[in-house]
């Protein structure tokens, strides 16, 4: 009852950073769909290797595309509920505009998980160090920035029923989490000042190496310019996979 209690109250959290970015400001509206895969090669207790690739779209246009990035990390475990993670990644955007952009980001995680009786609690987190190129369309020369970008997130994964009676690995769950994103520096294109992902949606576990993930992304933007913010509706289709070479 006490852990009902606690996933209420960590809900309406949620909730309320959502009202915070979008109250008193004006919005703008509109849906992406993002495609994901997820990789993580296990070697030992200690060592294992996460990769992910994603293909965004615009507006639910299949011929819209947004950004295509390729992530990649080594990543050390203390033990079973807490990992170091190094790794880095490289991102491809195009812009609302006629305008591309090429992005190159190192980056640090630290990940932990915890169990609430039968709910696991999973928290990570990141910082990134991103070097962007934007394409000037008039000359065609490239405009460098930097940034920083601090994230935190944490993850909710609910039990709704087993998949199967003889593997309790197969299984269907619930995720609902949020996840915030600061930045530091100016940049006309790519800096905010903040940002807020609230996250919810059904995994379908398979086994226990294999799951796949429907999530709605409520994301919002808090732009540069005072007063304004844009909100996404974001369908987010993910698979995971693990491959655990250990004996």
């Amino acid at each position: 009852m006490k852990n009902l209690k606690n996933l209420q109250v960590l809900k309406l959290v949620g909730l309320l950073f959502i009202s915070l970015n979008v109250h008193g400001q004006e919005s703008s509206v509109y849906s992406e769909i993002w495609f994901q895969y997820y990789n993580k090669l296990v070697f030992s207790n200690k060592w294992s290797l996460s990769t992910d690739t994603g293909y965004r779209l615009k507006e639910g246009e299949f011929n819209q595309q947004s950004q295509f990035f390729i992530r990649t990390g080594i990543g050390y475990s203390f033990n079973a509920n807490n990992r170091l993670l190094l790794g880095a990644a490289s991102f491809k955007t195009h812009l609302d505009w006629d305008i591309s952009a090429s992005e190159f980001r190192p980056h640090q995680e630290f990940t932990s998980n915890f169990k609430f009786g039968k709910v696991a609690f999973k928290n990570r987190f990141r910082s990134e160090q991103r070097f962007i190129d934007i394409e000037d369309p008039q000359s065609g020369n490239l405009i460098h920035s930097f940034n920083l970008r601090f994230r935190y997130r944490f993850l909710f994964y609910i039990p709704i029923t087993k998949l199967s009676k003889l593997d309790p690995t197969k299984k269907l769950s619930f995720i609902i989490g949020n996840e915030i994103l600061l930045s530091t520096g100016k940049n006309e294109f790519f800096d905010f000042g903040g940002q807020n992902r609230f996250l919810v949606g059904p995994a379908i576990y398979f086994n226990k190496n294999n799951a796949l993930t429907l999530l709605y992304n409520h994301t919002s933007v808090t732009k540069d310019v005072p007063l304004i913010s844009e909100e996404f509706g974001i369908i987010w289709l993910g698979y995971k996979q693990t491959i655990d070479f250990r004996k």
